[in-house]
Protein backbone atom coordinates (compact mmCIF):
# COMPACT_ATOMS: atom_id res chain seq x y z
CA UNK A 1 0.00 0.00 0.00
CA UNK A 2 1.36 3.42 -0.94
CA UNK A 3 0.49 6.80 0.54
CA UNK A 4 0.66 9.73 -1.86
CA UNK A 5 0.15 13.38 -1.06
CA UNK A 6 -0.90 15.35 -4.15
CA UNK A 7 -0.97 19.14 -4.02
CA UNK A 8 -2.27 21.34 -6.83
CA UNK A 9 -0.44 24.64 -7.13
CA UNK A 10 -1.53 27.64 -9.19
CA UNK A 11 1.16 29.97 -10.50
CA UNK A 12 4.90 30.03 -10.91
CA UNK A 13 6.99 29.88 -14.03
CA UNK A 14 8.19 26.53 -15.34
CA UNK A 15 11.79 27.44 -14.57
CA UNK A 16 11.09 28.56 -11.00
CA UNK A 17 8.87 25.60 -10.07
CA UNK A 18 11.24 23.01 -11.53
CA UNK A 19 14.27 24.65 -9.89
CA UNK A 20 12.57 24.40 -6.49
CA UNK A 21 11.47 20.85 -7.26
CA UNK A 22 15.05 19.80 -7.92
CA UNK A 23 16.00 21.11 -4.49
CA UNK A 24 13.00 19.60 -2.70
CA UNK A 25 13.24 16.12 -4.24
CA UNK A 26 16.36 14.95 -2.32
CA UNK A 27 14.92 16.23 0.95
CA UNK A 28 11.85 14.02 0.54
CA UNK A 29 14.04 11.11 -0.58
CA UNK A 30 16.01 11.44 2.66
CA UNK A 31 12.77 10.68 4.54
CA UNK A 32 11.63 7.85 2.28
CA UNK A 33 9.48 9.79 -0.19
CA UNK A 34 9.54 9.98 -3.96
CA UNK A 35 8.70 13.44 -5.35
CA UNK A 36 7.24 14.23 -8.78
CA UNK A 37 6.17 17.46 -10.43
CA UNK A 38 3.67 17.45 -13.26
CA UNK A 39 2.22 20.31 -15.30
CA UNK A 40 -1.49 20.09 -16.09
CA UNK A 41 -2.08 20.60 -19.80
CA UNK A 42 -5.85 20.13 -20.21
CA UNK A 43 -9.10 20.68 -18.36
CA UNK A 44 -10.21 23.25 -15.80
CA UNK A 45 -6.83 23.24 -14.04
CA UNK A 46 -4.67 23.64 -17.16
CA UNK A 47 -1.35 25.43 -16.53
CA UNK A 48 -1.36 24.49 -12.85
CA UNK A 49 1.11 22.15 -11.17
CA UNK A 50 0.69 18.82 -9.40
CA UNK A 51 3.35 18.04 -6.85
CA UNK A 52 3.10 14.51 -5.51
CA UNK A 53 5.11 12.79 -2.84
CA UNK A 54 4.70 9.01 -2.52
CA UNK A 55 5.64 6.90 0.48
CA UNK A 56 5.67 3.11 0.71
CA UNK A 57 3.37 2.96 3.78
CA UNK A 58 1.64 4.93 6.55
CA UNK A 59 4.56 4.55 8.95
CA UNK A 60 7.04 6.13 6.53
CA UNK A 61 4.53 8.87 5.68
CA UNK A 62 4.01 9.68 9.36
CA UNK A 63 7.72 9.75 10.19
CA UNK A 64 8.44 11.88 7.11
CA UNK A 65 5.68 14.34 8.01
CA UNK A 66 7.17 14.83 11.46
CA UNK A 67 10.72 15.12 10.14
CA UNK A 68 9.75 17.61 7.42
CA UNK A 69 8.02 19.84 9.98
CA UNK A 70 11.41 20.24 11.67
CA UNK A 71 13.56 20.45 8.53
CA UNK A 72 14.71 24.06 8.13
CA UNK A 73 15.77 23.63 4.49
CA UNK A 74 12.38 22.17 3.56
CA UNK A 75 10.59 24.97 5.39
CA UNK A 76 12.64 27.57 3.53
CA UNK A 77 12.00 25.99 0.12
CA UNK A 78 8.29 25.60 0.82
CA UNK A 79 8.20 29.30 1.69
CA UNK A 80 9.87 30.11 -1.61
CA UNK A 81 7.26 28.03 -3.43
CA UNK A 82 4.49 29.88 -1.62
CA UNK A 83 6.10 33.12 -2.77
CA UNK A 84 5.68 32.25 -6.46
CA UNK A 85 2.53 30.11 -6.35
CA UNK A 86 -0.33 29.14 -4.08
CA UNK A 87 -1.70 25.73 -3.18
CA UNK A 88 -5.30 25.32 -4.32
CA UNK A 89 -5.86 21.92 -2.76
CA UNK A 90 -4.19 18.81 -1.41
CA UNK A 91 -5.35 15.21 -1.44
CA UNK A 92 -3.98 12.14 0.31
CA UNK A 93 -4.28 8.97 -1.80
CA UNK A 94 -4.00 5.41 -0.49
CA UNK A 95 -2.85 3.02 -3.19
CA UNK A 96 -3.77 -0.66 -3.11
CA UNK A 97 -2.10 -3.54 -4.93
CA UNK A 98 -4.52 -5.43 -7.16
Amino acid sequence: MTITSVARWNGGSREAVLALGKQIKPIHAKYGGEARIEHIHTGPHAAQWLISISYPDWETYGKATQALANDAEHTELRGQMMGISHMDDRTILVGHDV
